[in-house]
């Protein structure tokens, strides 16, 4: 319920933001001027090109203050003189605080962030006649408080891959995977009504979504003394598994693109330094091809942030007309996530098909789509076309649960954990890159006499995953 009510909370207020900024922007742009905003008055190059500047750098902004901020740690070897070192990012942080004060205390501080982030961002475009409106990137600092979304995802998706067998596991994070779009089916019908009432209502909803997610955080039973509990239940049982898989230890050639059935093992889990750590998940073949697709694949998704733009500077939509697109999206995802991808996975484990092999074909065919899905969103001439193409991209998002899937079967579960704090930062760094890229390419070809965008970003988005697919094409699977 905690997580449906944050994710309700960022869904219903997705469009009204853009639309929050595009006033902000076109306010400031005709400075005193407010007659002039009439029509399509900030559809103009100029206002639209600002537009672009602030959505783009407010992703860029949400992964680089998490990151660059967060990426000192601090050495326990000295107790009385911790040493700075480059280390675990913020995410290990929150991890090992989740550790010591309880899951809940993280979640409380991850709310707290979304919703001084959110303030701000209301702050400002409400004085956007006395503040410069970009002002808004500082909301990204807020993030820091509760590590952010990735850190209440790496969490979850730790559980999971703790508690569930291999077989099982990518059944079980697409269930969790289906939450937001399940959210997404309800909150952007209910944003395009309050948008039509005020554009400050979605804003005000969206405050008590958070706050509920107070109480209900408050009310949830803390759950470190029963796992506490499991761990002494199970601990003979797991000393004695580590021993047989000590003794196996695979030798993986860094040369071999294979996935093996063995789980690999990585060296002295003891070991203080992280970047060794990184480098022995790197040392495993299939988790290199995962780590791409973690790092490469919110570049390419970032493209979606841009359509409800797309839409309204192109195709003349207003934006709480938008929101439809995203029901679209939320439509084609709940189906793969929810039912496609679990119902797949029973079967074929029913017939004794592997699970590596399963969630392999899965990202293929994920990619292929994604791929086509792009393909058609820029070369969207009609409203169909771009419905089409969204809830074709949604089908795509099979692939998150799929390499999740695929890497945790990869290692022994005592390292999921540090697994899950890299992947929250790949796809950081990787929101980082791509939140600049995508806004420069949606920006190209806008002129005068051609005020819509030329929709580059979405063609960028198409070869990358045709690239993703030849990559996966070349991964085999060894018994």
């Amino acid at each position: 319920m905690t997580p449906g009510t944050s994710c309700f909370a960022r869904h219903i207020i997705e469009v009204p933001i853009i639309r929050l900024f595009e006033l902000a922007a076109c306010h400031q742009y005709y400075a005193h001027e407010a007659e002039a905003i009439v029509g399509d008055a900030c559809k103009v190059p100029a206002v639209q090109n600002e537009l672009s500047t602030l959505i783009g750098w407010k992703f860029g902004f949400d992964a680089m203050y998490v990151n660059s901020f967060a990426f000192i740690s601090f050495s326990t070897e000295s107790p009385t003189h911790p040493s700075p070192r480059p280390g675990l990012l913020l995410a290990i942080y929150y991890g090992s605080l989740a550790g010591k004060y309880g899951r809940r205390a993280v979640l409380l501080l991850y709310t707290t962030g979304m919703l001084l982030s959110l303030g701000w961002v209301v702050f400002v475009c409400w004085l956007h006649d006395r503040v410069p409106v970009r002002l808004i990137w500082l909301s990204s600092l807020f993030i820091l408080i509760g590590g952010g979304q990735k850190v209440a995802r790496a969490m979850l998706f730790t559980l999971v891959a703790d508690t569930v067998n291999t077989n099982h596991r990518t059944k079980y994070m697409s269930f969790l995977s289906s939450i937001p779009h399940i959210t997404t089916l309800i909150a952007p019908p209910l944003s395009a009504i309050f948008m039509r009432i005020s554009i400050w209502l979605p804003f005000q909803v969206a405050l008590g979504a958070l706050f509920l997610t107070y109480g209900l955080i408050l009310v949830m039973p803390e759950s470190s003394q029963l796992e506490i509990l499991d761990d002494d239940e199970t601990s003979t049982s797991a000393r004695s598994t580590q021993s047989d898989n000590n003794d196996q230890r695979p030798l993986l050639s860094p040369e071999e693109n294979i996935i093996t059935e063995t789980q690999a093992i990585i060296p002295d889990k003891e070991s203080s330094n992280w970047y060794i750590e990184i480098s022995h998940l790197l040392s495993i073949p299939g988790l290199r091809f995962c780590f791409i697709v973690f790092f490469v694949g919110p570049i390419a998704l970032l493209a979606k942030a841009f359509v409800y733009q797309h839409a309204s500077e192109s195709f003349g939509w207003r934006m709480s007309t938008t929101t439809w697109l995203r029901v679209s999206q939320a439509v084609g995802a709940s189906i793969v996530t929810l039912f496609g991808l679990p119902l797949l996975n029973i079967l074929l484990h029913r017939q004794g098909i592997q699970a590596r092999k399963l969630d392999l074909a899965v990202l293929r065919g994920s990619f292929l789509v994604a791929a086509a899905g792009f393909a058609i969103l820029w070369q969207a001439q009609a409203t169909w076309m771009l419905l089409l193409a969204l809830f074709v991209c949604g089908l795509c998002e099979s692939i998150q649960p799929a390499n999740q899937g695929l890497a945790t079967s990869q290692i022994t579960r005592e390292y999921n954990a540090r697994l899950f704090t890299t992947v929250a930062v790949l796809e950081t760094v990787g929101k980082l890159v791509g939140g600049p890229i995508q806004s420069a390419l949606f920006s190209l070809g806008r002129k005068k006499e051609h005020p819509g965008s030329m929709g580059v970003n979405f063609l960028a988005s198409s070869v990358i995953f045709l690239l993703l697919l030849l990559l996966a094409l070349a991964v085999r699977v060894k018994r």
